[in-house]
């Protein structure tokens, strides 16, 4: 995506286009985007079949699994530009000068960090975005960045965020879950359940045990991933502003409850049936059917709230022609 390679006569507003010279120039600029930002995007491994060599951001998509729907997230990027490429390409270029000191103010941080000038790791996936950000606005132009805006900040459901404030978050909503799931089991017959921490101990019919909540059940990442779906079906289908802002704001209701679903399953099955299916390949699909749980709620309040007011028939209204006769 790029401006036409024709200066416009004056007077005519320069849009956006994308012939065979545009498409060589897109091609060129994320190359050489790439290019630089390679120590995140490596995509290429050194052994095949493997992570090893990879970018230090494409390979946490590949062995974090809290950060493994990484690579479906500049995909679904891309599509919200596809979707909303007509009204893009009609916005004028303006004020795409502005791109200039963005772009240079990404890539100086990035150099600082590079350099441990900065001594944040973060520091460089950040700046990875505000160089992005300086792209787009140069080649686009302001204008556009009402269309363009969502795809971009859509992109930081792909950065891992700071381990640090990774674990702060994830311990209390350990705690949280085990207290729920332990007040949810209260009322099974016969069992007595109590949790210190995020150790859930019980005792049932004689057999003790004790059930962890460790990180990966804490929610932190069906938080992210369930975030990252609410925000798509927000913005996926035309709907008013309004609807848009419920969706996003029932994305972290939406993401607790399902993770209670999950732990409260998963204690479950470690009690009364096999320990086996609480855990393994058996834990992870768990996981994957409490996505598809929040992506079926996202769903459903999406098609409610689409379907709270009803368009006004035409046919309902009073003749006003038969009236003024």
């Amino acid at each position: 995506m790029t401006t036409i390679a024709t200066t416009p006569p004056a007077g005519v507003v320069q849009t956006l286009g994308f012939d065979r010279p545009a498409q060589v120039r897109a091609a060129l600029v994320t190359a050489a985007f790439v290019a630089v930002f390679w120590e995140l995007l490596d995509f290429i491994p050194a052994q095949l079949g493997t992570a090893t060599g990879t970018g230090k951001l494409v390979h946490m998509w590949l062995t974090e699994q809290d950060w493994s729907h990484g690579p479906l997230i500049p995909a679904f990027s891309a599509y919200l530009v596809h979707i909303n490429w007509e009204h893009i390409r009609r916005c004028p270029v303006r004020f795409g000068w502005l791109g200039l000191p963005i772009l240079l103010a990404g890539l100086a941080i990035y150099a600082a960090a590079v350099a441990t000038v900065i001594p944040f790791a973060f520091a460089k996936p950040m700046a990875m975005m505000l160089a992005l950000l300086g792209v787009i606005v140069l080649l686009c132009g302001v204008p556009a960045m009402a269309y363009l805006w969502l795809p971009w900040a859509y992109l930081f459901f792909a950065i891992p965020m700071p381990k640090r404030l990774y674990f702060e978050l994830t311990t209390p909503l350990r705690a949280m879950v085990a207290w729920v799931a332990t007040k949810v089991l209260t009322f099974v017959p016969e069992l007595y359940i109590q949790h210190h921490g995020t150790v859930i101990q019980y005792d049932y019919r004689g057999r003790t045990g004790e059930i962890g909540v460790v990180d990966a059940c804490s929610g932190m990442r069906s938080l992210i991933a369930l975030c990252a779906i609410g925000v798509a079906v927000a913005f996926m289908t035309p709907r008013p502003i309004w609807q848009r802002l419920i969706l996003i704001a029932s994305c972290v209701p939406i993401a607790i409850f399902c993770n209670f679903v999950r732990v409260i399953t998963t204690c479950v099955l470690h009690i009364f049936v096999d320990s086996k299916y609480a855990e393994g390949s058996y834990h992870t699909a768990l996981g994957l059917v409490t996505l598809a749980l929040g992506f079926v709620m996202f769903s459903a309040l999406g098609w409610i709230l689409a379907n709270l007011t009803v368009p006004a028939d035409d046919s309902d209204a009073p003749d006003r022609t038969a009236a003024r006769a």
